[in-house]
């Protein structure tokens, strides 16, 4: 079964009218058109309609600024119709019909200054005066009214183009010569394709394999074999945990033994129960009812094969973790951690193993160590650091970062840039990180 993509379309009725045109040639994409007379309607087309509609489509910047502004849209979720020169130069046209002459001088809004002198040097028409709108974000209409008509009155322009619509009817009322640049079928066109593209993508990664992996951290051997039963008792009660957070991310739980339970869902599925909860919650209430602390790695994949390497591989990662920060490893090699307080530090492992392979020859120290440091001395933009520093940085003891810095330094990715100064008692040794050389 092809998937169809579907995609709402805000804009005004000819704008619309001629996306829609364009749409018909395409396959595997339905428009759901959203009319309105004024950009400012957006927010309740929007509001109204989201819960169904997975991408917007507008029909020029300025409703797609204005949704931006609004915090109606993201930007991965959304795109507008990018006025070309071909748009431009084909009103202009027209108004040089309508008027009777070769307009000399003319000012535009919504079209990128770039396009429009791209047009002028295409089509040889350098010697016309054309003035551009001062920001191509959202601009209210009363404002593009004002800027077009103050240029008219003082003589600068001949005549008006305008993308918005409510702009247009505005200028007309004032008398100024105006007149509307109307989305082309061909960027009509090419946007469609762009969105469509950009829709399967995420439709696909939507339906990818993800893997959560939660590990209980049990007490010392001599704690359990004294306390049995109470460590069934724990289990039992971190199971019924499980059970509800599988359901409630249309997953299944499988326990792998050793007191490793993994949880397979959709990729979807979990982005979407992690839009209202933070991955540190699952760990709070198994705490909270069955009194284990866990360790917690998410995997995804483009296979079953895939998703279960990387998830048993952020476990490993969370084994070296003193915070207990969740894992996140991605088809692509990316991983993700994420601290109790949400914040994420995100670094390649794949990228790690090419860059510092012949460094890492028998050396003490893995590659997975070096990209986080790597990561967070890019979070931080600092690059010289004592061992108390990179201790707080990594969350654990300044002995094991100075371990660290040491290696680094025995294989050429650190050297001694001096001592920390301005402290009492014995001088800190300030290190330079070399991992960008």
């Amino acid at each position: 079964m092809r998937e169809i993509v579907k995609v709402g379309l805000i804009g005004p009725n000819d704008s619309v009218n001629e996306t829609m045109k364009a749409a018909g040639s395409l396959e595997g994409i339905e428009l759901i058109p959203f009319i309105y007379q004024h950009t400012e309607e957006t927010k309740n087309i929007i509001n109204q309609h989201s819960a169904r509609i997975g991408h917007w489509l507008f029909s020029g910047p300025a409703p797609y600024h204005f949704a931006l502004k609004e915090k109606l849209i993201d930007a991965d979720h959304a795109d507008y119709i990018l006025l070309h020169g071909s748009s431009l130069l084909g009103t202009m046209l027209d108004a040089f019909m309508q008027e009777g002459a070769v307009l000399s001088s003319i000012s535009v809004d919504s079209v990128p200054r770039r396009e429009v002198l791209k047009m002028l040097k295409d089509f040889d028409l350098e010697k016309l005066e054309i003035h551009t709108a001062p920001e191509l974000g959202y601009i209210p209409a009363e404002e593009l009214i004002d800027y077009h008509e103050k240029l008219y009155r003082s003589g600068h322009i001949q005549a008006a183009l305008t993308c918005v619509h409510a702009a247009y009817n505005g200028l007309k009322e004032r008398g100024v010569p105006v007149y509307r640049i109307s989305v082309s079928e061909l960027a009509a066109h090419r946007a469609i394709s762009v969105i469509k593209e950009r829709s399967l993508s995420d439709l696909y990664r939507m339906k990818q394999l993800a893997m959560i992996g939660i590990e209980i951290i049990y007490p010392s051997q001599a704690q359990q074999r004294k306390t049995p039963f109470k460590i069934e008792r724990q289990e039992l009660a971190m199971n019924r945990v499980l059970i509800d957070f599988a359901e409630e991310v249309k997953g299944s739980k499988v326990g792998m033994g050793n007191g490793i339970y993994f949880i397979y869902t959709t990729r979807g599925e979990l982005e979407l129960y992690s839009k209202s909860h933070h991955p540190e919650e699952l760990k709070e209430e198994i705490f909270a009812n069955s009194k284990f602390q866990v360790r917690i790695g998410i995997g995804y994949g483009r296979t079953v094969t895939e998703s279960e390497q990387n998830v048993r591989l952020a476990l490993d990662y969370a084994r070296e973790k003193e915070n207990g920060v969740v894992i996140n490893i991605d088809e692509g090699g990316k991983v993700t951690e994420i601290n109790s307080s949400g914040d994420r530090l995100r670094y390649s492992r794949r990228s790690s193993e090419s860059k510092w392979q012949e460094a890492l020859k028998g050396a003490a120290i893995s590659q997975t160590v070096i990209a986080r440091i790597e990561s967070l001395s890019r979070h931080y933009a600092k690059d010289e650091i004592t061992a108390l520093e990179l201790s707080q940085w990594m969350n654990s003891t300044e002995r094991n970062a100075r371990r660290i810095l040491t290696e680094l330094e025995s294989i050429g990715l650190a050297e001694v840039a001096g001592e920390e100064a301005g402290r009492r008692g014995r001088p800190r040794k300030l290190y330079r990180l070399l991992l960008g050389a």
